[in-house]
């Protein structure tokens, strides 16, 4: 792979063809009619080409209650859905709206984007970049031609502004520092001087005041990256702003602090594309330097040093063989989780096309992350920073071979249910016949469930549980 083309090319965002047109508008499709867009598994580590499989919408909904535990917070996940790894694939300009808990069985797919994308260069495909507001109620979009914004329903949309950057990794950022929703974003004059500007948004998400944060007419970057004018890839916390500066082959990541007007490039002119800011008032960012397929470098601009380094998703610090660090995004609203992408070029990584993993922990080795798909372009994440309260959509179904596949075993102390076939196991609670829960059920594996019986008193209870679209029960007799 060539230096610096795997790190500037973008996820081709392509619509699935097959789709009859009245799907491509303000459509909510059931997972059925949906079978390639999602897949998810709890995983530990895999090497390789990811061969994990699609498993339904249903089955990320499970997985995203055993990985985020209890009590379960909601997530909204959105991508553009790609059909192929070719440039020669038409996009729709899609944007695919996937909710974690409430809603886990649907997928919003609606067709918004009025301008054309960056159409890029041979083998990176198409651009265009998503960001959800920090309240969890807004999609910001950026496609090369255009920025804006709609409801995170898919409503409401407003272009905020438009004309070309002729680059891809377009990257948007939410300001809501004043208690004013505004958006930062990237743009350029007839004139070709690159600029970043703010601009509120209001409550029909129709533009407001613009401001300008960064002009490269300022003469203030830096030297590394001055001859290159353009922008990509913003972001901005607080009193910090970050973006790349992309040359013929590299992409010079550089931090701003707005308070004193003044730039650094952490690599000193070396490549660091898919600059990402993370939410600390530190101006703390990650950046990919030399290629997609080894650690995220983790660096803090108020102490100038390299904090440590995010690994690949299956744990590789130093090199990776398998689906790589491309199109990072670090969850706003709980930096504890982030999106990581396999990289799209597929003669680089075969099998690894733009597969998509949520991953907890900056920096946790071996790693916690679960399976999202593949063909996910730009991925963007939200999490509820409230605890779900509302009405929990089970969309249960029957199984025939549901005792083939669980082992449950009973002591005097503990009670053990697991699915032999590896399916993740959430919401298991002992109750009485009653209904009253005595014992709920604390993950010791993705599909595997400890219940602590020993103060149970005697008598029959019901255990219950759900596994992907699957709730299930089963009749136990503690004897003492």
């Amino acid at each position: 792979m060539l230096q610096g083309i795997a790190r500037q090319k973008q996820a081709v965002s392509r619509f699935i063809q097959s789709f009859p047109a009245v799907l491509r508008n303000n459509t909510v499709i059931p997972f059925k009619a949906f079978t390639a867009v999602c897949a998810a598994a709890v995983l530990s580590a895999f090497a390789g080409s990811y061969p994990g499989p699609n498993p339904s919408l249903h089955q990320i909904d499970s997985a995203w209650r055993a990985f985020y535990g209890s009590p379960v917070h909601q997530g909204i996940v959105v991508y553009n859905k790609m059909t192929g790894g070719t440039t020669t694939d038409a996009s729709l300009d899609t944007l695919c709206i996937m909710r974690l808990v409430n809603y886990g069985g649907i997928a919003t797919i609606i067709q918004l984007m009025r301008y054309p994308q960056w159409q890029g260069m041979s083998g990176w495909g198409v651009s265009s970049a998503y960001r959800i507001s920090p309240d969890g109620s807004k999609i910001a979009m950026q496609n090369g031609t255009a920025v804006s914004v709609c409801d995170t329903n898919g409503a409401n949309l407003k272009v905020i502004w438009t004309g070309s950057l002729n680059r891809d990794q377009l990257n948007m950022s939410w300001d809501d520092s004043a208690g004013i929703r505004r958006l930062v974003y990237a743009g350029r004059t007839s004139t070709t001087y690159y600029f970043v500007v703010r601009t509120v948004v209001n409550a029909d998400n129709s533009a407001g005041a613009t401001d300008t944060l960064w002009n490269h007419s300022w003469g203030r970057d830096p030297s590394a990256g001055s001859s290159a004018q353009q922008y990509t890839s913003v972001n901005k916390v607080g009193n910090y702003l970050c973006f790349d500066m992309p040359t013929l082959f590299l992409n010079i990541p550089v931090v701003v602090n707005l308070a004193t007007r003044t730039a650094v490039n952490p690599t000193s002119g070396g490549d660091g594309c898919q600059v990402r800011m993370c939410v600390d008032p530190y101006g703390t960012v990650s950046y990919h330097e030399a290629t997609h397929l080894t650690h995220a470098t983790l660096w803090r601009a108020t102490t100038g040093a390299v904090l440590g380094y995010v690994p690949c998703p299956n744990g590789t610090q130093t090199g990776c063989t398998d689906c790589g660090n491309n199109m990072f995004y670090w969850c706003d609203s709980d930096t504890n989780y982030l999106i990581q992408t396999g990289d799209n070029q597929q003669s680089a990584s075969p099998g690894c096309y733009t597969k998509a993993f949520i991953r907890k922990g900056k920096t946790t080795t071996p790693p916690m992350t679960m399976y999202l798909g593949d063909f996910l372009a730009f991925p963007a994440l939200w999490i509820d920073p409230a605890v779900f309260s509302g009405t929990i959509n089970e969309r249960a179904t029957p199984r025939t071979d549901a005792r083939a596949r669980i082992f449950i075993r009973l002591t005097a102390a503990e009670l053990i249910l697991a699915d032999l076939e590896g399916r993740v196991i959430d919401n298991a609670v002992l109750t009485n016949v009653n209904g009253a829960v005595v014992a709920r059920g604390q993950g010791t594996a993705p599909h595997r469930r400890r219940f602590a019986i020993a103060s149970v008193p005697a008598g029959m209870y019901i255990l219950s549980w759900r596994s992907a679209n699957v709730t299930e029960a089963r009749f136990i007799v503690v004897a003492r």
